[in-house]
């Protein structure tokens, strides 16, 4: 890691802070495409890009490398609700010239400008600098105009509006709540990415990771999903089990398709469908779950040979595994994406490319 820093050191980045992530401020903006093509070509993958910010990111070992790029303080994002505020050019300029002795400033400011207070982690840096925000005046007099109406009654108040509380409506100025809302409500809609793939093709592994690592909501469409098997067993439900599993499926891919309309990304570790043989059984599946079910917008398939497969679980049969793979060019979705997954950290890389 220490090397990979020097080298990026030398395109005129300085490193601001290592954790997690590495955070870098790009000094010489001429050199933003030189340092692309290097971590590119170190098998990073552009993730992000605006004209204030890149953001990179790797797998190695089966842990993310994640690398920020900033040309500027102030980025669309920082800027999501306070939307004409800016940072004074006078601590652009401080910052630049030393990010160390100038860090705390900044990210005050930028965890100010987010309402950050709601998250335990920024909470506690609010109040672990207290003394320091209290006697620099919140650090107002760093932005070109204050998003506040008044000066904060006390440090308690302070927290209150960074929790995004009741307190908001006596201190934003009222465009600052109206774009709060318009960011809260009117979210661009998120995502459903499906695993699918036989036992042993890693499916369960990846979606831990990517849950680990990007905080994603997962949830498990497998057979083992189905809540009132018993009841289906019964003798006088038998004849309409299939219907009655159908809507107890389709209800919970409802509910995960409004948690996307509230923005959120969501992945899942297998999806119902249906490989259709000549059986009347499969041709009612087919109906339901081909044809009439809601879809993921993107399903990665994980695949390997059956010999691979084999290795990592026994129990899983030659059969089983050469039918899928027979089958993987026949499945019933729009958007589909092929993974043979023989190392773990490219195909993390190559999913990698799929969710940016």
């Amino acid at each position: 890691m220490n090397s990979l820093i020097k080298e990026i050191e030398k395109f005129g980045a300085k490193l601001v802070r290592k954790g997690d992530d590495l955070d870098f401020l790009l000094l010489k903006k001429r050199k933003r495409e030189d340092l692309k093509a290097f971590l590119i070509s170190m098998g990073f993958i552009l993730f992000y890009e605006d004209p204030f910010k890149l953001n990179f990111k790797k797998y190695e070992k089966s842990e993310l490398i994640d690398i920020d790029i900033d040309l500027d303080i102030d980025t669309p994002f920082i800027r999501q609700f306070f939307y004409d505020i800016n940072t004074s050019d006078e601590l652009k300029q401080k910052y630049f010239e030393n990010p160390k002795k100038y860090k705390k400033c900044v990210n005050i400011i930028r965890y100010m400008l987010l309402l950050r207070g709601f998250n335990k982690k920024y909470l506690d840096f609010f109040i672990k600098n207290r003394e320091f925000i209290e006697e620099n005046g919140y650090c107002l007099e760093h932005l070109n105009n204050s998003p506040f109406k008044k000066t904060f009654k006390s440090f308690d108040n302070f927290l209150k509006v960074m929790q995004r509380k009741k307190e908001m409506f006596l201190y934003i100025k009222s465009k600052y709540l109206i774009q709060y809302f318009k960011v809260k409500f009117f979210k661009k809609s998120g995502k459903v990415i499906a695993f699918i793939g036989i036992d042993g093709s890693g499916k369960s592994t990846i979606v831990d990771i990517l849950r680990r690592d990007f905080g994603f909501k997962t949830f498990y469409l497998g057979d083992r999903s189905i809540r009132f098997r018993n009841i289906y067993k019964m003798k006088f439900l038998k004849p309409i089990s299939i219907f009655i599993q159908y809507f107890e499926k389709l209800f919970r891919v409802v509910y995960i398709k409004l948690l996307t309309l509230r923005g959120k990304h969501i992945i899942t570790d297998r999806y119902y469908f249906e490989i259709k043989d000549d059986s009347l059984k499969s041709k009612i599946y087919d109906i339901l779950y081909n044809k009439l079910f809601i879809k993921p917008d993107i399903v990665i398939v994980l695949h390997n040979t059956p010999e691979t497969i084999l290795q990592r679980k026994e129990e899983v049969s030659r059969k089983e595994i050469e039918s899928f793979n027979k089958n993987i060019d026949i499945l019933p979705f729009d958007k589909v994406v092929k993974i043979k997954n023989d190392n773990l950290d490219d195909t993390l890389t190559r999913i990698l490319k799929v969710l940016k």
